[in-house]
């Protein structure tokens, strides 16, 4: 009788053993099988803002794109997976940090891509126009981009053409890439004499003819005179 009880319960043990090992595979074969479902896709992100202008070329460069291992699930339809398809196009907006790469991110520079200064203007119904001024005219060249200025016609019947004008750049630099101390332009910019502002397509115009009929001078406004109020016409201050 004895006997009979001890194989019961060895044979009990070992049907639990046995029990135990097929649940075991069952959970790890479960595992194994969700595991091999799900799919991981490689696509690129944007590592740090990358303004917008820069190349494709150029970003890949300064690191400022990388490739990561995503969920399929989590990637857009449209994500970005060959770096050699932005060759030759340009950032058509600013593209967050962490933001995937998508085939609309990166535009060719004749689809308005656009460059920092187009970047810079401040409305679509504005545009940029640029003057060339010796520094007699240009307040001894001490404007800065982002200044407003008085732009005063010259001739014996000088006048107000337009107040509190925003200025865009000075040479080539704009208030981003401004190369002097404090947002001043660098020494090059301001000896090339160019300014350029921003105004509405008749303003600028007007500013175009105003400076080849008899010359343009310009007055440089305090920086808290107009709030960040917009180019106005003479007659309204």
């Amino acid at each position: 009788m004895g006997n009979r009880r001890t194989l019961l319960a060895a044979a009990a043990i070992l049907l639990a053993a046995v029990a135990g090992l097929g649940v075991y595979f069952y959970v790890s074969g479960a595992d194994d099988r969700a595991e091999n479902r799900v799919e991981t896709v490689e696509a690129f992100v944007a590592v740090n803002d990358i303004p917008k202008g820069t190349t494709g070329a150029s970003a890949i460069a300064q690191g400022l794109i990388a490739p990561a291992r995503t969920l399929r699930g989590s990637v857009p339809p449209s994500a970005v997976t060959d770096a050699t398809l932005l060759e030759g196009k340009v950032a058509v907006s600013t593209i967050q940090a962490r933001q995937f790469i998508t085939d609309a991110s990166f535009v060719a520079p004749s689809e308005g891509g656009g460059g920092s200064l187009a970047a810079a203007i401040g409305s679509k119904d504005l545009v940029a126009v640029t003057v060339a001024f010796d520094s007699a005219r240009a307040v001894a060249n001490q404007i800065a981009p982002g200044d407003r200025v008085d732009l005063i016609t010259g001739g014996e019947s000088g006048r107000y053409l337009y107040r509190a004008v925003k200025v865009l750049s000075i040479g080539q630099e704009t208030a981003a890439t401004a190369g002097g101390l404090n947002g001043q332009p660098s020494a090059t910019a301001s000896a090339s004499g160019l300014i350029t502002f921003e105004v509405t397509p008749d303003q600028a115009l007007a500013i175009v003819n105003a400076n080849r009929d008899g010359g343009i001078y310009l007055t440089l406004q305090p920086l808290l005179a107009n709030g960040g109020n917009s180019t106005v016409q003479a007659g309204d201050r």
